[in-house]
């Protein structure tokens, strides 16, 4: 059984990620382990606008910016408990949490105390994501030893 650690937040419902998931469903029998970093309201997908930030709804998902950290993280949990659903309804063996705002700091934690084949991490595009901006993909990969596999959505 192949085991993946799979790192998302706000694109975690995205078709990018579930398309990716159902590939590693059919290819083989295989288990996730979900981690959301709880990721602060001030983090959210923004935009500059004349005379301030204007927040922008989510990618993919059209949550916005959340009005306050307890906010993000009822959404992130709403997210997890909805994928956690999802895969249990495919009768895939699923688990998943909270972890830390900082991803590496969440992986490390996760990792301590379980094993994974691979890590996928989901992002959102690009212009908009903190998390290729400070390459966590390659960093995660340098420092876990592990294969990691990015997807990044589309819109």
């Amino acid at each position: 059984m192949r085991r993946y650690l799979v790192v998302a937040n706000q694109t975690l419902l995205g078709p990018e990620l579930q398309k990716e998931l159902r590939a590693r469903i059919e290819a083989g029998p295989s288990s996730f382990y979900v981690l959301v970093p709880n990721t602060a309201a001030a983090h959210y997908h923004a935009v500059p606008a004349a005379g301030g930030v204007v927040p922008m709804p989510s990618v993919v998902l059209d949550f916005g910016r959340p009005a306050s950290d307890e906010e993000a993280t009822a959404q992130a949990r709403q997210r997890l408990d909805q994928v956690l659903a999802d895969l249990a309804a495919q009768k895939v063996e699923a688990d998943g949490d909270l972890g830390s705002a900082q991803p590496l700091e969440a992986i490390a934690k996760v990792l301590a105390d379980r094993h994974f084949d691979e890590i996928v991490v989901a992002t959102l595009p690009r212009r908009a994501s903190r998390w290729l901006k400070a390459d966590l993909p390659h960093q995660a990969e340098r420092r876990f030893g592990l294969p990691v596999t990015t997807i990044t959505a589309k819109r």
